[in-house]
């Protein structure tokens, strides 16, 4: 078994993770806004597209209303309202 690392090791290691961490969720934030983006994009392709995706993803209409306006960029939000 290997010895227990000094506190420096430790340090380092906690640092290594926060940083890890702080990456995935920013990696997380960035791809939950590229996929509500395409899918505010997606559902104006027809007439009741909206409940196709809903249909398609397992949720409801609503959810993907407020998700769309969530992620939309502020200049189209205030073009679309």
């Amino acid at each position: 078994m290997s010895p227990r690392p000094d506190d420096q090791t430790r340090t380092e290691l906690r640092d290594l993770v926060a940083k890890a961490a702080q990456h995935r969720d920013t990696e997380r934030e960035r791809i939950e806004t590229e996929f509500w983006q395409e899918i505010d994009r997606l559902q104006g392709h027809y007439h009741g597209a909206q409940q196709d995706i809903a249909d398609e993803l397992g949720i409801k209409r609503n959810q993907i209303l407020r998700q769309t306006k969530r992620y939309r960029p502020a200049t189209q939000d205030t073009a679309n309202d």
